[in-house]
């Protein structure tokens, strides 16, 4: 697949994973230093042998960092880590820098793994299948049998990864169901399974609790979608479950919510559900289990996650792109002299250079994977060759052909950064460049805004009176962020921004005094969003969960 078509490419849409992101967020660069020097030893002992106590300090701190893996749940890193520790205790041992095979193998499970990093915090999935190969190579030069996908699939010990979950739900509405009493039976029962705490369970609960599994096993019964098969396993004889623990609380929570479809379902807790079920013991969680072995992610899929993973990294896409652009302005401006005639060559020079330049660029984008793009520029190449006197028509084909390969080249490296930025190219004659300066530009603005309100509502605070005029701006001020995050892609935040805006007025129209801790809620909504736009003018992975905190005190705001 050509990558100048996947400037959407964000994960998120392809998989939703249990695993907790937050933690490797405040990890990741102590992970990504260990990494490094890791590297710089390795190198060393390979220049001198004598270097090889260097080699145990990587794996004191190594060994550490699989306990750290193991901890966040993160299976597929910890496999590769430990995988590169018993490597290097190999060539400790034999104290042989010529094991080239060896040595070459290590660097590539460390670069892996170093990418691998990058890679959940940047499309929030963990797809750990990926590493498969880099962890079977490495493991070969100690004769161990290869591992398979089932390593990663023990429900409870590791993350539970849904392939294309949207494909794996339906609404209620969509099955043509009575929604209002499916959900009445099921909160009936939900009701009990939250209060339960010891004892015996009363028959009135007990009708309560198999109402609450008749309106599952009904859903079922309607749909095959992985989503409702793991909330009829899930509430299956519930009561043998009870008490329950905060966590499983929370994930019937969930699938009370999704009853009325009220969140999205690209969520975690899609995830937390499915290994919940999975972890019973009877049949319908037995069947689950089977139904969840088959959910994989489609061949094109995994192959555009893997030139993600095992291609170039953002610091060489960005230098590449740097380096395209260069090439395209320049024919950009031969062109344009051409066209104005004050080149002091003879035009059948000028079109040769021309020439020389696109099918070049061509050949540049060919060995990126740029198809589409480096054919465009084939095609023009083809059609200056006959140029006597081009119309503009025959200039703007050009252009067009050279925006596409700019565009493409952007996207590439674009593939590095957090995946809301991506703006989609509807419109094949609008310019990236032109649209990501307006982004930079929106983001900047947005957060000036944001930090205007932030300092506004600091100045209500400050007054003992608590005089209103100080923040009667901010619901038009959030309005306007809400407006630009949502031109970025972030309809999150944006409606976040939106509801905060509405409340906010609804307070000072109603001329009542705003409390410290309503205030502490706003504020947190506003530095959720601020956080989130952070990211992506610092170029920084950024988690949807970084909105949660915004989302809860927002919660609290508006129900109080």
């Amino acid at each position: 697949m050509d990558q100048s078509a996947q400037m959407k490419f964000t994960v998120p849409t392809l998989s939703v994973t249990d695993f907790n992101l937050p933690s490797l967020h405040l990890l990741h660069d102590e992970i990504i230093v260990t990494l490094k020097d890791t590297e710089i030893h390795l190198s060393e002992f390979t220049d001198d042998s004598s270097q090889a106590p260097l080699l145990l300090d990587s794996i004191t701190v190594l060994k550490q960092l699989s306990y750290i893996f193991e901890l966040i749940s993160l299976v597929g890193a910890k496999v590769l880590n430990t995988a590169i520790v018993k490597g290097l205790q190999r060539l400790y041992d034999s104290g042989d820098n010529n094991d080239v095979n060896l040595i070459m193998d290590l660097s590539e499970a460390i670069m892996t793994l170093d990418r691998y990093v990058e890679f959940v915090l940047l499309t929030e999935s963990i797809e750990p299948t990926l590493l498969l190969p880099v962890i079977n190579k490495l493991n070969a030069h100690g004769q161990e049998t290869p591992i398979t996908a089932d390593s990663f699939s023990a429900f409870g010990s590791s993350s539970v990864v849904i392939a294309n979950p949207e494909q794996n739900f339906q609404p209620l509405k969509a099955l043509n169901l009575d929604s209002e009493l499916l959900t009445d039976a099921y909160r009936s029962g939900l009701g009990v399974a939250l209060r339960h705490q010891h004892g015996d369970i009363s028959p009135d609960d007990q009708q309560k609790l198999d109402a609450m599994s008749a309106a599952c096993a009904l859903i079922a019964s309607n749909t095959s979608s992985l989503f409702w098969q793991a909330a009829n396993a899930a509430v299956t004889d519930i009561a043998a479950m009870l008490p329950l623990n905060l966590s499983q609380k929370h994930t019937l929570i969930y699938l009370e919510q999704q009853f009325q479809s009220y969140l999205p379902i690209m969520d975690r807790r899609f995830a937390d559900l499915v290994s919940f079920a999975c972890q019973r013991d009877h049949e319908e969680a037995q069947r689950l289990r089977e139904q969840y072995a088959n959910n994989h992610l489609e061949g094109p899929q995994l192959e555009q996650m893997k030139r993600f993973l095992f291609g170039p990294n953002r610091a060489l896409t960005d230098t590449l792109n740097t380096i395209i652009q260069t090439q395209i302005n320049t024919i950009k401006e031969h062109v344009d002299s051409y066209a104005r005639g004050d080149s002091i060559n003879p035009i059948d020079m000028q079109t040769t250079q021309i020439i020389e330049e696109l099918t070049a660029l061509s050949s540049a984008l060919h060995l990126l994977g740029l198809t589409n793009a480096a054919n465009s520029l084939s095609t023009a190449a083809d059609a200056v060759r006959h140029w006597r006197a081009p119309s503009s028509d025959e200039f703007d084909h050009l252009l067009l052909a050279l925006m596409h390969a700019e565009n493409a080249t952007i996207a590439m490296a674009e593939m590095h950064t957090p995946g809301a930025i991506y703006l989609p190219l509807n419109n094949p004659h609008i310019s990236l460049h032109q649209l990501n300066t307006a982004s930079d530009t929106l983001i900047q603005e947005s957060r000036t805004a944001i930090a205007s309100a932030e300092q506004a509502v600091n100045d209500y605070l400050a007054e003992p009176e608590r005089d209103m005029l100080n923040i009667q701006n901010i619901p038009e001020m959030m309005r306007q962020v809400a407006g630009a995050v949502r031109f970025l892609q972030l309809p999150t935040a944006a409606s976040m921004l939106s509801q905060l805006a509405n409340y906010i007025e609804q307070r000072i129209e109603g001329g009542r005094r705003i409390e410290d801790d309503t205030l502490a809620y706003i504020a947190d909504v506003m530095m959720a969003v601020d956080y989130h736009l952070d990211g992506f003018e610092h170029n920084r992975p950024v988690s949807k969960q970084a909105l949660d905190v915004g989302q809860q005190s927002l919660s609290q705001l508006l129900a109080a």
